[in-house]
């Protein structure tokens, strides 16, 4: 007969397998969702969790939050909805007024830290990395999350600028846009493709800080933020249909709501826009 010392031994040496097993399939699994294009599983009950994590924290690091346009957060279509940048709270703000749950290309970069928790969680709210020195690799899996009927948001401007002045937009949406077209085309499908353009307007900037940590930004920021959701800008609306087209149209529709904490580029002084 066995002796308790030996059940004991075997069950602690199942235990260490079991948890060493759990923690590689963690690591590859952290690992996946810092891979540029990789399209985590998102869980709606966390998502619903995070929207209103994302309410409380933005309302007292932000404050108050005016939306205009409500009705184009449900526009009808598959969406693709595209804000300016020009802080780190764009996408908790984002985050907070959304009718219907999107998925969010984000810079891998921000889904670092925390032991693998942190990218973990974000791919569960609907994140998913992106390179930004490989931006190709994100295009044909953010397609087929566009023609799943799945909507995304996207920052043209790749990322933040500090002085709220507006930076070249990137043709990735409308590359987006298209492929989801010409792929629903090709299945018999005629859903139209839209991007709705989203302006975000703070009542108080404070540069140093646009691109830090939360932390650092503490009450800075605390000035409100108005939001406004324009019309969508379908693409069977846009001659020529272009990349080239559908970007101009959609950065026009963003920099005309400019405001006191945005501008458009001022030849010779803004250095961050060249």
């Amino acid at each position: 007969m066995k002796s308790p010392k030996h059940y004991w031994a075997h069950g602690s040496h199942v235990t260490k397998a079991f948890v060493g097993k759990w923690r590689k399939n963690f690591r590859d699994y952290v690992d996946l969702c810092l891979t540029s294009g990789f399209i985590p599983r998102a869980l709606r009950p966390l998502q619903l969790v995070g929207k209103y994590l994302a309410k409380i924290w933005v309302y007292v690091q932000v404050g108050r939050v005016r939306v205009i346009g409500k009705k184009n957060l449900v526009a009808p279509g598959r969406i693709i909805f595209c804000p300016n940048h020009s802080s780190m709270f764009d996408a908790p703000v984002i985050f907070s007024i959304m009718r219907r749950m999107p998925r969010y290309m984000t810079a891998y970069e921000e889904m670092r830290g925390l032991w693998g928790i942190k990218a973990v969680a974000m791919g569960a709210f609907g994140c998913f990395a992106v390179d930004r020195t490989k931006g190709k690799t994100v295009i044909d899996p953010a397609i087929k999350v566009l023609v799943a009927n799945e909507p995304l948001v996207i920052f043209p401007e790749g990322k933040i600028s500090n002085s709220g002045t507006y930076l070249p937009f990137k043709k990735g949406s409308a590359f987006i846009a298209l492929g989801a077209h010409d792929a629903l085309r090709a299945q018999g499908n005629n859903d139209r493709i839209g991007i709705v353009p989203i302006h975000l307007c703070y009542g108080k900037r404070d540069e140093a800080t646009a691109g830090a940590g939360y932390g650092s930004m503490a009450f800075k920021w605390r000035g409100g933020v108005t939001i406004t959701v324009g019309d969508p800008i379908y693409l069977d609306t846009i001659e020529p249909m272009t990349a080239e087209k559908i970007t101009e149209t959609v950065r026009d529709a963003i920099v005309t709501q400019a405001c006191a904490t945005t501008h458009l580029p001022q030849p010779g002084k803004d250095e961050e826009a060249a």
